[in-house]
């Protein structure tokens, strides 16, 4: 599967941010949608650097060894209201 954007700027463009720093800012819904969109996802829909560096820059949680595994934990981040995104 050919992929011409990276995770994180997907996911700049399904939470409708006009810069990608503003994934920080999200609320709960936004949040929620975006995890939705994620869980739609393969994990291999993205490399595992794609999928470490979306969860280290939005949750500054450790990356993971697996892309199932981080892919799995940036959703859960992203569902949960106390991640401090």
């Amino acid at each position: 599967m050919k992929r011409e954007v990276c995770l994180l700027d997907a996911m700049q463009s399904w939470a409708g941010c006009e810069n990608l720093s503003d994934l920080h800012w999200l609320d709960d819904i936004q949040r929620l949608r975006l995890s939705h969109k994620l869980e739609k996802l393969p994990p291999d829909a993205a490399s595992l650097f794609e999928w470490n560096d979306a969860l280290v820059y939005l949750t500054r949680q450790p990356p993971e060894e697996t892309a199932q595994a981080a892919r799995g934990r940036l959703i859960r981040m992203l569902s949960v209201h106390e991640n401090g995104i």
